[in-house]
C-alpha cells in the first residue's frame, strides 16, 4: 500500500514538471536606450557643437544630418558634430543581442546675429597743424555711433555722435556702432596730433586747411559764380599783400612801364605782368631763396632753359606743370584765392573780402581816383590779407571755365584741364562795387599783362 502511494506521488510530480516545461515562454531581448542630443534642437545665433549619447553602455550610435533615418551604413558617432547651418539630425543606437533604439530627431536652426559695421573717421588720424573737424560715419543703416575722447572703450552710455567733433589738441577718439538686435561693431580708434604750424614765411599768412562753400552765396552776379558747392583745401600760405613793384623788379621787369597815372612806387602793386611772366618770376624767386621751384616747362624748373617769356599763346608754357608739394612760390588756385579772401570761413558771409562795407576794404571805382594805391592801405580781412577786393585784379593758376562750378571736384580743385584764358579774381580800381565781390570771377589772356591786373603769391604748407 505504501509503495503504491509513493508511485502515485512520483507520477504526479512528473506530470506537473512536464506541464510546467510545456508552458515556459522564451526571455524577451532588451532595447537600447534612445539617443539624446546636447544641446537640444532649437534656434541658435552661431554654430553649435552637438554631442549625442545613450544610456546603454557599449551601444553604437549611428547618425545622419540630412533628415534621413540612420541605418547600418550611416556614420558612426565618435565625436561632437559641428552644426553651422540649418540641419535635421537623426540618431539610432544599436548593441549586439539587444533591440535597436528608437530614432531620435533634433532640428537645428542657425540664425546668426548681424554685426554693425566699424565706424570710419574723416579726416583720418594723423599729425595736423590746426584744429580738425572730425566726422564719424557708419555704413550700417540705423546704427547709433557712440564715442569717447579720453581713450576709454565706448559703451551704450557713452556720448552719441551727432555733429562733427572739434579737435584742437592731441586727442584719441574711439567710436563704436550699436543697433538693436545686432552685435556691436568693432571699436574704431584714431589719434589726432595737433601741433603748432611753423612760422609763416615773411609777409605771408598761414591758412589752415578746411572746408567752405565757394561761389556766390550772397548778393547778385553772374551764372558762372554758381552753383555754390563745397570745397575742401589743404593748408597753404598766402601773401599778406599783392606783390609790389619793388619785389617784382628784384627779378624781372614789367611788360609795359609802370606809370604814375596807374600807380608808381615801391609799395604799389606790380601790374602789366602776364601769367607767363609770373611763372618765371615765381621760379626765379624760389631759387634765389633756396626753395624748391614749383613750375616745370619743357621738362625744366630753371627759367634759363625756358626761353623768352611769350607774348602770344604758347603751347609749351600753357602746358606748364605745377608741383603742389614743392615749397616754392606759386600762384594760388582759384579755390585757394576765394578761401583766403573769405578769411577761411563762410561765417560771417561777407560780400567783399573782410566786410560788407566796400569802402573799408577796397580801392574801387568810387574811391580810387582812377589809379591803384600802395598795398595794405585799406582794412585787412579776418586772416590778415589786404586788397583781396579792389586795387588790382589778381592772377590765379586755373584755366577759366564758365561752367566749371558744375563739375569741380571737392578736394583741392585746380581748374579745368585746358582753356583759352586764365583766372583773375578780386576786381580792380576801375571796377564798380559789384565787380569787387568776393565771389566775382573774371579772366584774361595768359600772354598779356594789363594795367589793372597784378598778383599775389602762394606757397604750399608742406
Amino acid at each position: 500500500m505504501k509503495a503504491r502511494f509513493l508511485l502515485v506521488v512520483m507520477l504526479t510530480a512528473i506530470v506537473f514538471l512536464l506541464f510546467l516545461s510545456g508552458c515556459h515562454k522564451p526571455t524577451e531581448l532588451e532595447q537600447v536606450s534612445k539617443p539624446v542630443f546636447s544641446p537640444p534642437g532649437g534656434t541658435y545665433d552661431s554654430a553649435v557643437e552637438v554631442v549625442i549619447s545613450t544610456a546603454t553602455t557599449g551601444a553604437t550610435i549611428r547618425y545622419t544630418t540630412n533628415g534621413a533615418d540612420p541605418n547600418s551604413s550611416s556614420p558612426v558617432y565618435s565625436s561632437p558634430i559641428t552644426v553651422s547651418q540649418n540641419a535635421t539630425l537623426k540618431a539610432k543606437a544599436t548593441k549586439s543581442g539587444w533591440t535597436d533604439s528608437s530614432i531620435a530627431t533634433a532640428e537645428y536652426t542657425i540664425s546668426p546675429i548681424q554685426t554693425v559695421a566699424t565706424p570710419t573717421f574723416s579726416p583720418p588720424g594723423g599729425s595736423y597743424t590746426s584744429a580738425q573737424s572730425v566726422l564719424i560715419s557708419c555704413s550700417t543703416s540705423g546704427a547709433v555711433i557712440r564715442y569717447t575722447t579720453n581713450g576709454a572703450e565706448p559703451t551704450q552710455s557713452s556720448p552719441t555722435y551727432s555733429n562733427p567733433i572739434n579737435v584742437s589738441s592731441t586727442t584719441t577718439i574711439k567710436a563704436k556702432g550699436f543697433k538693436n538686435g545686432w552685435m556691436p561693431s568693432a571699436t574704431a580708434s584714431e589719434t589726432y596730433t595737433i601741433s603748432a604750424p611753423p612760422p609763416p614765411p615773411v609777409q605771408m599768412i598761414y591758412v589752415p586747411g578746411g572746408t567752405f562753400t565757394i561761389g556766390r552765396t550772397t548778393g547778385s552776379g553772374y551764372s558762372d559764380e554758381l552753383p555754390t558747392h563745397t570745397v575742401t583745401l589743404n593748408s597753404f600760405y598766402i601773401g599778406n599783400y599783392e606783390v609790389t613793384q619793388a619785389e617784382y623788379s628784384q627779378y624781372m621787369q614789367p611788360g609795359y612801364s609802370w606809370t604814375s597815372a596807374e600807380g608808381l612806387g615801391d609799395n604799389y602793386p606790380a601790374y602789366n605782368v602776364s601769367w607767363y611772366a609770373i611763372l618765371k618770376y615765381c621760379n626765379l624767386r624760389s631759387m634765389a631763396e633756396g626753395l624748391i621751384p614749383c613750375y616745370t616747362i619743357n621738362g625744366s624748373t630753371n627759367p634759363a632753359n625756358w626761353g623768352a617769356v611769350p607774348t602770344d599763346y604758347n603751347d609749351a608754357w600753357d602746358a606748364a606743370i605745377c608741383d603742389w608739394n614743392a615749397n616754392g612760390y606759386r600762384l594760388p588756385t582759384e579755390a585757394e584765392w576765394e578761401y583766403a579772401a573769405r578769411g577761411a570761413t563762410n561765417n560771417p558771409d561777407y560780400l567783399y573780402s573782410g566786410s560788407d562795407d566796400i569802402n573799408a576794404v577796397a580801392w574801387y571805382e568810387s574811391n580810387s581816383g582812377q589809379t591803384s594805391h600802395p598795398v595794405g592801405t585799406k582794412a585787412p580781412n579776418g586772416i590778415g590779407t589786404y586788397d583781396m577786393s579792389g586795387n588790382v585784379y589778381e592772377w590765379c593758376w586755373d584755366w577759366y571755365g564758365y561752367g566749371y562750378y558744375s563739375s569741380s571736384p571737392q578736394n583741392n580743385p585746380t581748374g579745368p584741364a585746358s582753356g583759352s584764358y586764365r583766372m583773375v579774381r578780386c576786381g580792380g580800381w576801375i571796377d564798380s562795387a559789384g565787380g569787387c565781390q568776393v565771389a566775382r570771377r573774371s579772366n584774361h589772356v595768359p600772354s598779356c599783362g594789363s594795367y589793372v591786373v597784378g598778383f599775389r603769391l602762394c606757397r604750399s604748407a608742406t
